[in-house]
C-alpha cells in the first residue's frame, strides 16, 4: 500500500517539491521538514482508520484526516524527539513499505516494525541523523513522486523501468547518498562561518 498511490497531480507536485528540500536542504529545513512529516504521517494514519470502518470516507473523514495530520504535525514541530522519531519512522517506513510492497500483510508489518525502531533510535541521536533522514527520505522520494507523476501524464511511459526494478533503485541510493553528502558538505560550511 503505498499512500501516494491515488493522489492528485497538484499534491504530487507539492510532495516532489518538499522531497526536493529534504533531500538537499533538510537539516536546515529541519522544522519544517518535521512538520510536514508528523502532517502526512498523521493524516495517512488517520486516513487508513477512516478507510477501514467507512468504504467511501464522507467530506468530514478528509476533513478528520487534516485535522490529525494538523495536529501531529504540530507536536512534532514542537517537541524535537518526537519530531526525530516521526522524521525517522515515516522515511524507513516508506522506503520498507515499497521495497516490501510484493510480501502483502508481512511486508507491511515488518516495515511498521523497522519504523518504530529506526524512531527510537533517532531519538537517541541529532544531527547526523536528520541528515541521513531528509537525504534518504529525499532521496527515495523523489523517483518515487516522479513515478507517480508520469502515471497521470497522457504520454506513454512504457519505456520506463518497473518502479521497484534495480535500476529504480540504484538511482535512489545514489540520490540519498548524494543528498546525505551534500547536507553534511553544506552545513560543515556554515559551521566554519
Amino acid at each position: 500500500m503505498n499512500f501516494l498511490s491515488d493522489t492528485s497531480p497538484l499534491v504530487l507536485v507539492l510532495a516532489l517539491i518538499v522531497a526536493f528540500f529534504l533531500w538537499g536542504a533538510g537539516y536546515r529545513l529541519y522544522k519544517l521538514a518535521v512538520f510536514f512529516l508528523g502532517f502526512l504521517a498523521g493524516f495517512t494514519l488517520c486516513g487508513g482508520i477512516i478507510n477501514t470502518f467507512l468504504p467511501a470516507p464522507p467530506i468530514p473523514g478528509i476533513i478528520i484526516q487534516v485535522v490529525f495530520g494538523l495536529a501531529v504535525g504540530a507536536v512534532s514541530f514542537l517537541v524535537v524527539k518526537v519530531g526525530l522519531f516521526v522524521a525517522a519512522a515515516c522515511a524507513v517506513f516508506m522506503i520498507l513499505s515499497g521495497l516490501l510492497e510484493r510480501l502483502g500483510m508481512a511486508g507491511l508489518i515488518i516495515a511498521f516494525a523497522s519504523a518504530v525502531v529506526a524512531g527510537f533510535i533517532a531519538t537517541k541521536a541529532d544531527k547526523p541523523v536528520i541528515i541521513v533522514i531528509t537525504g534518504i527520505l529525499g532521496g527515495f522520494a523523489i523517483p518515487m513522486i516522479l513515478y507517480r507523476l508520469a502515471g497521470t501524464a497522457a504520454f506513454d511511459t512504457s519505456f520506463l523501468p518497473p518502479e521497484r526494478s534495480l535500476v529504480v533503485i540504484a538511482v535512489e541510493v545514489v540520490l540519498s547518498v548524494a543528498g546525505i553528502l551534500i547536507q553534511f558538505a553544506s552545513n560543515r560550511e556554515k559551521n566554519k562561518e
